[in-house]
């Protein structure tokens, strides 16, 4: 059996930017056993999977999964799928706004006229705060004196948990060196998959964030550009300072695979602010994955 797939690189517009991601187009073609076989085989950070809609809202179904697990929510394989459907034809000409359906719920996806996709993330938290500092710095091959002691380090999510982790400068975060043993107790501990250290320091006059993330024990040594974690990252930025509205993100720059990720926080009565991840998406190329 013949099965199309598309690659495209999310959150940039440039060709070799931002995170590349593997779409295939039916999912129902594999066995059970073999999604996670097929994304092991892509060895992207995440591969995505497309289903008949198994919900009455939803224009389709779509499963995540990593080199090593399936993962029930993640930003560019929410923004790259929708790309893709709109590109191999899947949706209608006219249609510009559509809902898929994840493990962790419906997410609404836009296709601006401006070549932007954005997606609304599901409500952020802000899960527990890490107080032992030297030791998060150990894990990142750093010390206590390059963290940000005007921040908290606290694990987040909007879908997908993660610890993020305040860094005072954009040197320091470029030299990070995982300590693996140490990141794993730290993470196992806390309950998440990546450590997410970022800084106000930039390399861009555009941006406001410089970030990384590092999700070694999923098959994600380091992730060009993580949508659902820059989502977590406006939720705790706004959290601080609620006048934090407006966010640009630039990550993958020590990958060589420069992207930007936009966050748009809006305030909502009587609950959290809602939460808007987006950014440019590029077709890389398609193929045929032959199936025994």
């Amino acid at each position: 059996m013949e099965t199309p797939f598309y690659q495209v690189d999310v959150f940039s517009g440039e060709l070799f930017g931002g995170n590349p991601l593997a779409v295939f187009l039916r999912g129902e073609d594999f066995k059970e056993s073999q999604l996670q076989q097929v994304a092991l085989e892509m060895n992207l950070s995440e591969t995505t999977f497309i289903f008949p809609s198994s919900h009455p809202d939803a224009d389709y179904d779509v499963r995540i999964f990593t080199p090593e697990k399936e993962i029930p929510f993640a930003g560019h394989p929410t923004l790259g799928t929708a790309f893709v459907l709109k590109e191999a034809g899947m949706l209608s000409n006219s249609q510009n706004k559509l809902r898929l359906n994840f493990k962790v719920g419906l997410i609404p996806v836009t296709l601006q006229e401006d070549g932007k996709i954005f997606m609304t993330q599901p409500s952020g938290k802000i899960l527990q705060t890490i107080n032992d500092k030297e030791r998060i710095g150990l894990a990142l091959g750093l010390t206590e004196n390059n963290l940000d002691d005007l921040l908290p380090v606290q694990s987040a999510s909007t879908g997908f948990p993660a610890l993020l982790v305040p860094i005072n400068s954009l040197r320091a975060i470029q030299r990070i060196v995982l300590n693996l043993s140490l990141l794993k107790e730290l993470l196992d501990e806390v309950g998440v998959d990546m450590i997410y250290p970022f800084t106000r320091q930039t390399c861009e006059e555009e941006s406001s964030i410089h970030s990384r993330g590092f999700a070694p024990f999923i098959g994600i040594l380091e992730d060009p550009a993580t949508g659902s974690v820059a989502g977590a990252l406006g939720h705790y930025l706004n959290d601080k300072d609620p006048n934090e509205k407006i966010i640009v993100i630039e990550q993958g720059y020590e990958m060589k695979r420069p992207g930007r990720i936009f966050v748009e926080l809006d305030s909502v009565e009587g609950q959290g602010p809602s939460i808007r991840v987006g950014g440019n998406a590029r077709l890389v190329f398609k193929g045929t994955l032959y199936l025994d």
